[in-house]
C-alpha cells in the first residue's frame, strides 16, 4: 500500500484576503491652474526650508519653469552651506565678478536689471565660451534665458541709471 504524499505535508497558511483601504488623499486634479501651481510652489518651498534648517543649511530658488497645465511643471531649489553674508555660494556670481571688467562691466552688476524693448532683464552670468554674446540674462517676467552682447548690456545699464 502506498502512503499518500499529501498527508505528510504541512499545510501552508493562505495570505489574508486583501482589504481595500479607503484613501484619505484627494484625487488628482484633471488640469493644473496657475493658482494651483503657485500654491504648490509655496508649499514645497516651506517644506524644503524646514528640511534645510534642520541640517543647518539654507535654500533658495523655487522658481517654476516649463509649465504645462495639462501634465506638470519643473521646479528647482538650490541648497547650500551659508556663507558669512548668509547667501549661498554661486559659481556663476564668482565667475561674473572675475570676468566682468574684461567685458566693460563692474563686478557689482551681477543681478542688476535693465530694460530693452519694454521688457525687464536680470544679469545672471558671463560665459566666455560665447565670444559674440557672452552675457546671460533672464527675463524677469518668466525667467526665460537670453544672451546679450556686452556693449549692448553696458548701454542698457547706463540708460537705466538716468
Amino acid at each position: 500500500m502506498k502512503k499518500s504524499k499529501k498527508r505528510g505535508q504541512t499545510q501552508r497558511a493562505r495570505p489574508p484576503a486583501k482589504v481595500r483601504q479607503v484613501s484619505s488623499k484627494p484625487p488628482p486634479p484633471r488640469n493644473l491652474t496657475p493658482g494651483l501651481c503657485d500654491r504648490l510652489r509655496r508649499d514645497m518651498m516651506k517644506a524644503c526650508l524646514n528640511v534645510a534648517e534642520t541640517h543647518g543649511l539654507i535654500i533658495e530658488g523655487g522658481e517654476i519653469s516649463d509649465i504645462n497645465l495639462r501634465h506638470g511643471f519643473d521646479i528647482s531649489f538650490r541648497v547650500g552651506i551659508p556663507m558669512e553674508d548668509g547667501a549661498i555660494y554661486s559659481p556663476d556670481k564668482a565667475m561674473f565678478e572675475v570676468l566682468a571688467p574684461h567685458f566693460g562691466l563692474e563686478p557689482s552688476d551681477y543681478g542688476r536689471t535693465f530694460r530693452t524693448r519694454d521688457e525687464l532683464f536680470r544679469i545672471v552670468a558671463i560665459n566666455p565660451n560665447r565670444p559674440k554674446y557672452p552675457i546671460s540674462a533672464e527675463r524677469v517676467a518668466d525667467g526665460r534665458g537670453f544672451k546679450f552682447h556686452p556693449d549692448n548690456v553696458v548701454m542698457y545699464l547706463q540708460n537705466s541709471n538716468t
